[in-house]
């Protein structure tokens, strides 16, 4: 057990999920990179050892009234996305009576479509770079947007693909307007992925019924903008604000009859993020806002820039492990 004298408390980590994947053998898209199922539920029972795994609740009563943790660090399991993989997480988590916060983008909900970066894995995954390309490259023709910097090529031969996949996501998240990137990547969602998968939603993204199943276990959700951007860098103009902030609350809340305390940034670096008071100045919906800066979260820590942790592809329990321990002990 380890404690910050500093805080005369436990604090708790919290993980942030993303793709929790089936084994590569017997998954439709094995390129996808995210933890295996069978090495997630080996995560859950390593972190029940060693955390006291905590609620939304709790965690939001450790901070907002100053509620104990007595015996443990705490920890929090979260996910990002809305993906399909997280109902089968879900399933497993209620299995060991533990319960986690989703973090869902409405625009799955709302509009029936899916979010920005699971168009840009999903397309990817199952058509490679050069097509995705050769329809980015159609899509700025058609939408007549014009900026050197948007340029991407790729030779097989000669370039890294992953560097190339990286500058793919950074330019939708940075160089583009939110409008702009939406409207691109629903074109090449609409030209490739529905095209060949009528089911995509599916697919690649939580129910309604799976979602109602989830609180009936016990999570909680949250809300994760309406299509996932960036939202500090995007320089939100109201209306935009208001569809990517504010209205994600009252589309969750009136959908599943739960009440909605907590939000969480996509992307989630320091440049992705408002500060507390940009973010309290421009909305008072939430109670709770998660980073993903790797620190503990401390009952003196801002409820609005709380911290959370990526577990990577290859963590297994062990490197898992050892990287929480250095969170809680405040270590590189």
């Amino acid at each position: 057990m380890i404690k910050k004298s500093s805080d005369n408390n436990y604090g708790y980590v919290s993980l942030c999920y993303h793709y929790v994947r089936p084994e590569k053998n017997i998954d439709p898209f094995p390129k996808l990179l995210g933890i295996r199922i069978n090495e997630f539920e080996k995560h859950v029972k390593m972190l029940k050892d060693n955390f006291e795994l905590i609620s939304l609740k709790q965690a939001h009563d450790f901070s907002h009234n100053n509620i104990l943790l007595k015996d443990k660090t705490g920890l929090l399991i979260s996910f990002d996305d809305g993906l399909s993989d997280h109902f089968t997480a879900a399933k497993i988590l209620n299995k060991y009576n533990i319960k986690a916060v989703f973090f869902i983008p409405t625009c799955i909900i709302e509009d029936g479509l899916p979010a920005n970066p699971i168009i840009i894995h999903y397309t990817i995954e199952k058509f490679g770079i050069l097509q995705f390309l050769t329809e980015y490259e159609s899509s700025l023709k058609k939408f007549k947007i014009e900026k050197n910097e948007l340029n991407i090529k790729y030779n097989s031969k000669v370039d890294d693909p992953w560097k190339i996949i990286n500058k793919i996501k950074l330019v939708f998240k940075y160089k583009f307007t939110n409008i702009e990137s939406r409207k691109i990547l629903l074109n090449i969602y609409e030209k490739l992925l529905l095209n060949k998968f009528p089911n995509f939603m599916e697919v690649a993204h939580l129910t309604f019924s799976q979602i109602n199943q989830m609180i009936e276990m016990g999570h909680s959700i949250g809300v994760h903008t309406h299509s996932h951007i960036s939202v500090a860098a995007s320089n939100l103009q109201s209306k935009e604000f208001h569809k990517e902030m504010i209205n994600p609350k009252k589309i969750l809340e009136e959908n599943f009859k739960t009440e909605i305390i907590s939000f969480s940034y996509p992307y989630g670096e320091r440049k992705d993020c408002l500060t507390t008071k940009k973010l309290l100045k421009d909305t008072n919906q939430y109670k709770m806002a998660f980073t993903v800066e790797q620190k503990v979260n401390y009952s003196s820590t801002s409820l609005f820039e709380l911290g959370r942790y990526e577990p990577y592809s290859n963590d297994d329990t062990n490197t898992l492990k050892e990287k929480l321990i250095k969170i809680v002990k405040g270590e590189k």
